[in-house]
């Protein structure tokens, strides 16, 4: 008589657990929805510069590292996706789920190397800096990919009371994962240090275009991600374990995102710079240029060619003096000037 008189007990616990579930996978499915329509709309709003900063530019290292932030977390997402609106068993969402992790660890690595390329650019491609980057890198990317293995192997699904349900119910996983973000925040706080000792040593003696890209890109990124970060922290250290997986697609996404706008910000600039260069090419043969060389398109076709990913700042400042070009300082100026953005990329 007991054993009946439990078992509907029982019965309700697993419904009233499930139903959980359930509810916590709505909202982590809302927020995969809000990852992927922010990735759709920042593509539509920079697929152009793309078309013309990217595509007709050389094979280099800040090419490839362009292609490998902007296209890959477009699958990542898309199997996100697919995981919440499939129909599958524990054993199909446990192999999805590590694939998911380790390409969301993947990618946000190299969205931090991007970070650290950046970094290393400001301190004007310091030797020891590189070397203590790619130190840092590997100091604590090597424990992140430990914790998150460890996370994903701990990972247990429970079988829906209907078959024809789709998605994946998590219903444990090894509290461990708030490591992860714990070190990604910790390395961006040491890059957002490095920027600003940089920081107030530019500003004393230029107001360029680019330092101006590489300290705005910098301190914002860092603001954007590390809230995020201590989001992720938050959920995971006081929210059952089937959120711990609410903001993970979108700090993937803010990482492709942002690191992507790095690089289309360091190229726009370093094509104008090397526009506003063939312009003064002009001056010093004719001594005068009839309409402003760098809006022609076969100046821009040259620069697309010749100008770099990372340039440094003194190599073009000293380039374009060496023009000897009338009233330089104020064509500089007004190329600085013209390089403002709002947050999402777009003239101001």
């Amino acid at each position: 008589m007991q054993v009946l008189a439990e078992a509907p007990a029982a019965a309700a616990a697993a419904a009233a657990s499930f139903a959980s579930s359930a509810l916590s996978k709505q909202i982590v499915t809302y927020l995969d929805l809000v990852a992927a329509t922010i990735l759709g709309y920042d593509y539509i709003l920079t697929f152009r510069q793309e078309i013309t900063l990217v595509w007709p530019a050389p094979w280099t290292i800040g090419k490839v590292l362009f292609f490998l932030t902007r296209y890959p977390v477009f699958a990542e997402t898309s199997l996100v996706l697919y995981h919440q609106f499939a129909v599958m068993g524990p054993n199909q969402c446990n192999l999805v789920f590590k694939t998911i992790g380790y390409q969301l660890g993947t990618g946000t690595l190299i969205a931090e190397s991007i970070l650290a390329v950046r970094t290393w650019v400001i301190w004007r491609k310091n030797g020891y800096i590189a070397i203590a980057l790619v130190s840092l890198l590997v100091l604590f990317w090597t424990p992140v990919f430990y914790f998150l293995a460890q996370a994903l192997n701990s990972l247990v699904f429970r079988i829906a009371p209907d078959p024809t349900l789709p998605g994946c119910f998590l219903q444990s996983q090894k509290n461990i994962l708030f490591a992860v973000f714990i070190l990604i925040s910790s390395f961006e706080t040491i890059i957002l240090v490095l920027t600003f000792i940089k920081c107030w040593d530019h500003f004393r003696h230029t107001s360029s275009s680019l330092a101006k890209v590489l300290y705005r890109d910098g301190i914002m990124n860092y603001v954007y991600l590390f809230m995020l970060s201590i989001m992720n922290m938050v959920i995971l250290l006081v929210a059952p374990h089937a959120y711990s997986t609410t903001l993970s697609a979108l700090q993937r996404v803010m990482h492709a995102v942002l690191s992507g706008r790095v690089l289309l910000h360091l190229r726009e600039v370093a094509v104008n710079r090397s526009q506003l260069g063939s312009a003064f090419d002009t001056v010093g043969r004719s001594g005068a240029v009839s309409e402003p060389h760098f809006l022609k398109p076969e100046a821009l076709g040259s620069a697309l060619q010749t100008s770099t990913w990372f340039g440094d700042e003194d190599e073009n400042s000293s380039h374009l003096r060496s023009r000897g070009a009338p009233h330089s300082t104020s064509t500089i100026q007004a190329l600085d000037d013209q390089d403002e953005y709002s947050g999402w990329g777009n003239k101001a």
